[in-house]
């Protein structure tokens, strides 16, 4: 799994039009957030099998990366193209649902934009020395 992570002072998005593997029409089709991690998240082909592996370490990153940067706030953006393999959409949809519940859990707030659908976006990165990070897993 590949994650390229941006603290952002401003994130906004609006749902366009979707792909074969749209989830149903999310409501509302924008949303707007401010002081927000954002994590582009890629779910492989190779993370099919791993899948629980792979929970765990995301899961230890972003403890570690919304402590470090002070942000309890967290959007988790399905992006494909940070792969040429990807992996089965059906997996990479449990895996989003998942870690939403498990984070907040945890007390973090978080936010999930809808998968498989073609959105327009724009952010404000805050520009500190841990506000961009890609990750692997």
């Amino acid at each position: 799994m590949r994650v390229l992570q941006i603290h952002c002072s401003e994130f906004q998005y609006e749902v366009r039009r979707e792909t074969p593997v749209a989830e149903q029409p999310p409501n509302p089709r924008s949303e707007r957030l401010e002081n927000v991690l954002v994590c582009f998240i890629c779910f492989e082909k190779q993370d099919e099998n791993r899948m629980e592996e792979i929970e765990g370490r995301f899961l230890e990153g972003l403890r570690v990366d919304t402590e470090r940067i002070g942000c309890r706030r967290v959007l988790l953006y399905p992006y494909a193209h940070l792969s040429k393999s990807l992996g089965s959409p059906r997996l990479a949809k449990e895996f989003l649902t998942r870690m939403e519940k498990v984070l907040a859990g945890e007390g973090i707030e978080v936010h999930r934009s809808p998968f498989g659908w073609y959105k327009a976006f724009t952010l404000t990165c805050i520009g500190h020395p841990l506000a961009e990070a890609y990750r692997e897993f």
